[in-house]
């Protein structure tokens, strides 16, 4: 069935394409509703006493096996570009590739496979991924009623502020890339926006759209807005496409956020319910995010925010059911849990303070403090997998301390500079995954070019 969605979606978005202009129109009046686009990141990722499967100088990973270096120096290169047509005001077409490489990593693209030497094996490759399908799609405007706007194809699809849908851009590959079909209906800035699609796996070699895709799912996210009160109410359903020989899962979330960035007394809230089932589990979990602070109404952007983000563990892995949060289809890297990228939103307590402020109108300055913690010691250390021994009962994961610089030169051309250190817990230094704390450091470029 999947496949023929996807076959007809191809199709439809083929026969659509040939849309153009009437012959009276002229070549300028075509270059104008034209526009040739993309952007190149260039970064430099300095790792220091752990990599991105493994904690520790001496790379050891979850079950007992020594995964890469952790002291890798990568050059990650990444590039998006296309095309957007407008043949008029109800029609866009869009066309883009991007592609994703890297060089220095000790860790290669099969590293990261998963459900290995099983029937439901998949990629998931986390730095390489070669001319693969960005953002393409067919999206009419006016779609049966004037507010209406309906788009199938590749979609990028990102709403509120990462946590509960978006594609994730700060690994080198794209997180959650959808094949679907797009329903958004808008007035002024409030919408409610519903999908039906799947998400494809990430194969650095082999074409996504062709191959059998990760999961699929229904997505409904809206946004109300009233003076300076924001409210995103979503609901969710997640499916496994792999589940041949690993648990068959059927998720379920609803939720809302919250939230007030005017200048004044700041806040941000997100809370989000899991239901449904794992198997022959029962799923039964829940996350929240709060963040509460001040922006002052100055000429340096001042603001300081103070937040705690909670994610459920599981309290006992014997039982029928399964605690252990995990976010639908969000960014699980980047700078929501801290900058080392050690921490996702999966049985976790990140208690944590930012302070940021611009010295100058080009130059953004922000720094960031986290302590972190399992929610549930009897559960694992989320991405790694790491478990207490037995007869321990450790939580402390550590304190990590961010400085992030960014500044922008030009209008094209942005750079970040990152520096990150994570000074370990008793759960890392007890249960003997490693001695040593850790650090970061990210040296980025980001060169956008267009036509236009």
């Amino acid at each position: 069935m999947h496949k023929l969605f996807f076959a007809f979606s191809i199709f439809f978005f083929l026969l659509l394409s040939e849309i153009s202009v009437s012959g009276e129109e002229t070549q300028e009046k075509v270059s104008d509703n034209l526009i040739f686009d993309g952007y190149y990141r260039g970064r430099f990722d300095i790792y220091s006493g752990v990599n991105m499967l493994a904690y520790g100088d001496a790379s050891i990973n979850s079950k007992g096996n020594i995964k890469g270096s952790s002291n890798d120096t990568i050059y990650l290169h990444q590039i998006v570009a296309g095309f957007t047509y407008t043949p008029s005001a109800d029609w866009e077409i869009k066309v883009y590739m991007y592609d994703a490489r890297s060089w220095g990593s000790s860790l290669k693209p099969d590293d990261f496979t998963k459900n290995i030497g099983t029937s439901d094996e998949y990629g998931a490759s986390y730095y390489d991924e070669h001319f693969e399908l960005h953002e393409t799609y067919l999206k009419k405007h006016n779609f049966l009623t004037k507010e209406l706007t309906f788009t199938i194809g590749r979609l990028q699809l990102e709403y509120g502020d990462s946590r509960i849908i978006a594609p994730g851009v700060w690994g080198n590959t794209i997180g959650f890339l959808w094949d679907a079909a797009h329903l958004s209906y808008k007035q002024e800035k409030n919408f409610v926006d519903v999908w039906y699609g799947q998400t494809r796996t990430k194969d650095a070699d082999e074409f996504s759209l062709v191959n059998k895709h990760q999961y699929q799912g229904i997505g409904l996210y809206s946004h109300y807005e009233k003076s300076n009160l924001n409210f995103e109410p979503f609901a969710v359903w997640r499916n496994t496409l792999f589940h041949d020989t690993v648990a068959n899962e059927n998720a379920y979330y609803y939720g809302a956020r919250s939230y007030d960035e005017s200048p004044g007394f700041v806040y941000d809230a997100t809370f989000a319910k899991e239901i449904g089932s794992n198997g022959d589990l029962e799923i039964d979990a829940y996350g929240y995010a709060l963040k509460v602070g001040y922006q002052f109404d100055n000429v340096y952007k001042s603001k300081f925010t103070i937040g705690s983000i909670y994610a459920t563990g599981d309290k006992n892995p014997t039982d029928s059911k399964k605690q252990t949060f995990a976010t639908p289809f969000g960014a699980i890297t980047g700078p929501h849990y801290g900058r080392m990228d050690i921490m996702v939103w999966s049985n976790m307590k990140d208690s944590q303070a930012a302070f940021s402020f611009k010295p100058t109108k080009e130059l953004l300055l922000e720094t960031a403090y986290h302590r972190y913690e399992l929610a549930e010691a009897n559960d694992k250390w989320y991405p790694f997998n790491y478990a207490n021994l037995p007869g321990n009962n450790y939580a402390d994961i550590g304190d990590e301390y961010d400085v992030t610089l960014k500044y922008k030169a030009t209008n094209n051309l942005d750079f970040t500079a990152i520096w990150t250190y994570l000074n370990a817990g008793d759960f890392i230094t007890k249960n003997d995954i490693a001695q040593n704390d850790a650090t970061k450091m990210f040296f980025q470029f980001l060169y956008k070019f267009s036509s236009k």
